[in-house]
């Protein structure tokens, strides 16, 4: 019955671990993924990230303990697959050569390793054109005085039109771009559109163009 658990738990952790791979290859860089409120079936990004490492985890440790619990006929079946291994050099030199193709050809940037990564990097800019692109690094972390210190606007003219548009919340230099947009259902960029009405331009940082994302691509 243990073995059966084990093995069970080791298949299904595999299978978890190669679909967070592939949410995490397609997710945009974190910076975009905060600003933009990125999700992709009703999770964030570090909470697919967060689902990868455990998932990892518990893969890596029901593998050993799947070991551990066969360790006998593994031995055996090695011996005899090294017996007949050294009856087979073929097989064993291509699988190595396999291997040894796809690694170094990633470091080296040959095809079709390269066409992967180029992939990859195409993904993270459309993800920023569609979730928008913060004006600085972890920008939804700053506070409205800080925000808007940063890209020289002013902040009593940014206050006073976020309380014209509407928005809920406190209204203070301290509260952060971030705790304003989770009070008003919005994405940090769409905070940042309400304050680049007040002030008519986009000040010293890179603007970010996106829209708010309910979901991955």
């Amino acid at each position: 019955m243990q073995r059966k658990i084990i093995s069970l738990t080791a298949f299904f952790s595999f299978v978890m671990l190669c679909m967070t791979s592939i949410v995490l290859y397609i997710a945009p860089e974190g910076r975009v993924a905060y600003w933009g409120n990125w999700t992709f079936f009703l999770a964030s990004k570090s909470q697919w990230t967060g689902l990868h490492i455990t998932g990892g985890l518990l893969f890596f440790i029901t593998s050993l303990w799947h070991i551990a619990l066969n360790w006998k006929p593994i031995v055996s079946y090695m011996k005899q697959r090294a017996a007949a291994m050294r009856l087979m050099p073929v097989p064993v030199a291509a699988a190595l050569g396999i291997c040894l193709f796809v690694y170094a050809g990633t470091l080296a940037g040959v095809p079709p390793m390269r066409q992967l990564v180029t992939w990859n990097q195409d993904i993270k800019e459309y993800q920023a054109r569609v979730n928008g692109s913060p004006p600085f690094g972890h920008a939804e972390l700053s506070s409205l005085e800080k925000f808007c210190a940063y890209l020289g606007f002013d902040l009593h003219t940014v206050l006073a039109h976020l309380d014209k548009a509407g928005l809920q919340g406190a209204l203070k230099p301290e509260t952060t771009i971030l705790e304003l947009a989770k009070a008003n259902k919005l994405t940090p960029q769409q905070v940042f559109g309400v304050i680049r009405e007040a002030v008519g331009a986009t000040g010293k940082g890179k603007e970010g163009g996106g829209r708010r994302k309910g979901g991955g691509n």
